[in-house]
């Protein structure tokens, strides 16, 4: 399983056109040759094939036209774009300032005296309103088969929901983790048959 074909995957928004390229980029990075999309999909027209349903001829067809094991094909299953929220925060202070009571009087002489005393308190309540944006991440779940080319048959699956600032981002952790785990999968395989 060195020479993987990947096919177009499903997305229900077109912000996910070329996910696939996210897989061919890990799958590259752990050794394996991948056929070049173009090529897979100028083959699919030439012979009249279409991805959409990939029965057991047409898987067939592909592989002895491309040369490939297996054909990765996908579907972005959930999708959750990234969100900005405002949170409002209000606060209560109380403030206190004293209180003084000022008393002015003339004595025999005329001289004025001042007197002050001691009041109270005057207590104020204010609100403060502090608004804090908060950002809530996207978050892309993703389905992944390899199809055995000469039998048409599920080989592997994977899965992964990935959360992420953008939905690309969430998408290329999942491409990540589905590869890593087919990987060690492939790898467990072999040394097993060893």
């Amino acid at each position: 399983m060195k020479r993987i074909g990947v096919l177009p995957f499903n997305s229900p928004t077109p912000i996910f056109s070329g996910a696939e390229n996210l897989f061919t980029k890990y799958l590259i990075k752990y050794g394996y040759t991948v056929v070049e999309r173009a090529q897979l999909e100028q083959i699919l027209e030439e012979h009249d094939l279409t991805e959409n349903y990939l029965s057991p001829n047409v898987t067939r067809q592909i592989g002895k036209i491309l040369g490939v094991d297996v054909l990765l094909v996908g579907e972005i299953t959930s999708y959750l774009p990234e969100q900005k929220t405002m949170l409002y925060r209000v606060t209560k202070n109380t403030s206190s300032t004293p209180v003084y009571n000022t008393q002015i009087t003339k004595d025999k002489d005329g001289a004025v005296k001042v007197k002050q005393t001691y009041g109270g308190q005057d207590y104020r309540q204010n609100k403060e309103v502090l608004p804090t944006e908060y950002t809530i991440y996207a978050q892309v779940g993703v389905v992944a088969k390899m199809l055995d080319v000469n039998t048409a048959e599920v080989i592997w699956v994977g899965d992964d929901t990935q959360e992420g600032i953008s939905g690309l981002d969430a998408l290329d952790s999942s491409a990540k983790g589905i590869i890593k785990s087919f990987d060690k999968q492939v790898r467990k395989s072999q040394r097993k048959s060893l």
